[in-house]
């Protein structure tokens, strides 16, 4: 068969030269692992909101404080002159012993009494809540300010002291 013969079959309608499918398959591959890829990393980089978490948490932070408690003893022995030994109980807790409060609830009762307060909720004043004690920071525009943000303070359920740190910045007559 010559050569302009093998010409005119390849070049009829319908038989044209056969194509190799290896690169489009490569292509296929590489399309298909970058959109997984992309996908994947939409997924885990969205931040975590916990209001739509459809799992519960797995674990359970303790209410109280962070500090463990130290080791007593529930009992005593107390020698008598016989060198027999007599155990005397402690007296058992009674309902009226204050339980500690969590500096987180202390904290947020602190941010409520801020934002029912239409005048405190405009200043930009920070707390931080440890133990009980509260350290106030920030500026306000006058030392009756600065004693009312302390007052409301004192005032929340929880808090055993107030270290005010608020700077007093008085408008200069001008």
């Amino acid at each position: 068969m010559d050569a302009s013969r093998r010409q005119q079959i390849a070049s009829r309608p319908g038989r044209g030269p056969t194509r190799n499918p290896e690169p489009w398959i490569a292509i296929s591959i590489i399309v298909a692992a970058a959109l997984a890829t992309f996908l994947a990393l939409f997924i885990t980089s969205r931040p975590f909101d916990p209001e739509s978490a459809s799992l519960a948490p797995q674990q359970t932070v303790p209410v109280g404080p962070a500090t463990s408690p130290s080791p007593k003893a529930s009992a005593t022995i107390s020698p008598t002159p016989q060198t027999k030994p007599t155990v005397s109980t402690l007296p058992a807790a009674t309902p009226e012993t204050p339980v500690p409060v969590d500096d987180a609830s202390v904290q947020s009762r602190i941010d409520a009494a801020f934002a029912a307060d239409a005048t405190l909720s405009k200043l930009d004043v920070s707390t931080l809540v440890e133990n009980g004690r509260v350290t106030i920071v920030g500026s306000v525009r006058s030392v009756e300010m600065k004693q009312r943000v302390e007052r409301v303070i004192r005032s929340v359920k929880g808090v055993s002291g107030v270290d005010n740190q608020l700077v007093v910045n008085e408008a200069t007559p001008g």
